[in-house]
This record gives C-alpha cells, structure tokens and sequence, in this order.
C-alpha cells in the first residue's frame, strides 16, 4: 500500500503540473464605489465629506467618480480657520485615490485638497492622505 501511495505521489514530480489552454481573461473589479466618511459612514459621490475630525469639504460638485481617483470641486473648511472661513471657505479641488476593492465594491484609501491662499502647513497636512477602507 505504502507503494501505491509513493507512487501516486510521486506522479507530477518530474514534469509538474501540466496547464493546457489559454488562461481566462482578467476583468477589473465591477461594482459601487464609495468613499468612507470620517467617522466611518460609506457615500457615494457626497456633497459633503468630512476628511477627518478638523477638515471637511461641503458643496462638492464630482467632476469624475468610479475610476482610480475621483475629483471634484468645493469648499474647505475646518476649525483650524475660524471664524474667517465659517463665511468664506476656501474654494478647492479635492482627489481621490488608492482604489480598493473588498467584496464587490470599491472604496477610495486616499485624499488631496488643494486650494489657493492655505497656508503652507495645511497645504501639506491635506496632500496625500488616508482615508478609512473596510477590511479584506
């Protein structure tokens, strides 16, 4: 019996697995994509987005959605800019990026604001940051 199993074993040592056929297509993913509002809400192309506890984006108009990074137009605001900003905030573009799939919907891992006249520091703290994403 010993035989019979080491030699069953034994059967795609030499050659290895042997494929036959052409291998099927790769498809990207398909599906809603969101982003994760803080403080964990998933929208779709929102109007408003808060960004984080200190900054949020109101009157968004999305210019592109769905794609590896979505953009859109709006407003700035945060508590770091009060009271000037509570009645003129700062008109921007805001990008998102790092599209992730996990069952069957897409969630956007990243953000970028930019807006003339931030100051320096804020400018820097609203490039290229994390956004919530469901587990895999």
């Amino acid at each position: 019996m010993c035989a019979a199993v080491l030699a069953v074993a034994g059967c795609g040592a030499d050659g290895g697995v042997r494929v036959e056929g052409s291998a099927p297509p790769s498809t990207p993913p398909k599906g809603p994509v969101y982003v994760v509002a803080y403080p964990g809400d998933p929208l779709r192309r929102p109007s408003r987005l808060a960004l984080d506890e200190f900054n949020s984006v109101t009157g968004i108009r999305w210019e592109s959605w769905g794609g590896e990074s979505a953009v859109g137009t709006g407003e700035l605001s945060g508590m770091w800019c009060l009271p000037g900003c509570q009645t003129t905030p700062y008109r921007g573009t805001i990008t998102l990026s790092g599209l992730t799939w996990h069952e069957r919907a897409g969630y956007y891992g990243r953000f970028t604001v930019s807006a003339d006249g931030l100051p320096p520091g804020k400018a820097r703290e609203l490039t290229d940051r994390r956004l919530s994403v469901p587990e895999p």
